[in-house]
């Protein structure tokens, strides 16, 4: 008798051992924190990173935990967001540059990011060259620079006597290589620049107004964490006061805005990116991983928005849109 009850005891012993060490396995499951300025959709960051991470074999809940953390638009969430993900120990943090970054590194310095960056100069001194970055943030640069002399010129395509332009942008995330480029643009192009900067969200409406003021044909967008949050506001008020729009990203676009030429967010989240996480989860440290740009930039047009604004799109460019919205 009591060597069976010994035996029961010894398995049940066993089991409660074997539920601990099942338990514990799942608990060391990488954790990869996303931090989005986005709200979530679906065409979101998550649905094309998710599909490269399934590419690479990872699955979310099995293999790996993907925790993702959506500012609403406002960066004013970075700080809280970040910290939510800093505590849950993560091996890697999927970022943009900007005001996001900095809050995970005033919490911590030796997580390993993968910033998002206009150029090699919004890592915040984080990298030390492409090449190399030498410390523990590696990531994704778009070339936003050498884009926008693109992006202005599909938009003097569209409008022959383009003269004016206003911008808009963050002062606190003012990206000075767009600014050099399109002061380097405007003796060529001949244009004059309206500085429209956004500070707070609850400024764009006074912003637009400034432009109808002034009689801005057209509105180049910086491509900042607010202005891709507001994307939806921004295309709005555009079509409202009947002014083309031009971005870098073509989530403006499907947003509404006009038109688009820059690399692909949702290219980028698909395939570079994750390739970067299964190299840090394999071991890599990201001072040895160099900044990836892209191969490719994308054109796209939206064709519903340029008739809501009487505008009529040259064939020349539809012929070499990526992709047209109608």
């Amino acid at each position: 008798m009591h060597r069976r009850q010994l035996l029961v005891a010894l398995v049940a012993l066993l089991l409660v051992q074997l539920d601990a060490g099942l338990a514990g396995a799942q608990t060391r499951r990488p954790v990869v924190g996303l931090l989005s300025i986005r709200s979530p959709d679906p065409a979101g960051v998550t649905d094309p990173f998710v599909e490269g991470m399934r590419k690479l074999g990872y699955r979310d809940g099995q293999s790996v935990v993907i925790e993702t953390r959506w500012a609403h638009g406002d960066i004013t969430r970075y700080p809280r967001l970040a910290q939510e993900l800093i505590e849950l120990s993560p091996a890697v943090i999927v970022a943009p540059c900007g005001p996001s970054l900095r809050a995970i590194r005033e919490l911590s310095r030796t997580v390993p990011v993968i910033a998002q960056c206009a150029d090699e100069r919004n890592f915040l001194g984080e990298v030390a060259s492409i090449a190399r970055p030498g410390g523990y943030t590696t990531g994704v640069t778009f070339l936003s620079p050498e884009s926008v002399g693109k992006r202005l010129e599909a938009l003097r395509e569209i409008i022959p006597g383009l003269s004016r332009l206003a911008v808009l942008y963050e002062p606190d995330d003012p990206i000075d290589s767009h600014w050099r480029e399109l002061e380097r643009q405007q003796p060529v192009l001949g244009l004059s620049y309206q500085r429209l900067p956004v500070a707070r969200s609850e400024e764009l409406d006074a912003r637009f107004d400034a432009l109808v003021r002034e009689r801005a044909q057209s509105l180049f967008v910086f491509p900042t964490n607010r202005m891709i949050g507001e994307r939806a506001r921004i295309a709005e008020l555009a079509l409202k006061h009947r002014v083309a729009s031009v971005f870098e990203f073509a989530i403006h676009v499907d947003a509404g805005g006009l038109l688009s030429y820059g690399a692909s967010i949702s290219d980028s989240f698909r395939t570079s990116i994750p390739l970067y996480v299964d190299k840090i989860l394999r071991g890599a440290k990201p001072a040895d991983l160099p900044i990836i740009q892209p191969t490719r930039l994308e054109l796209v047009i939206n064709l519903h928005t340029a008739r809501a604004l009487g505008l009529e799109i040259p064939q020349s460019l539809l012929l070499r849109a990526d992709r047209v919205i109608d």
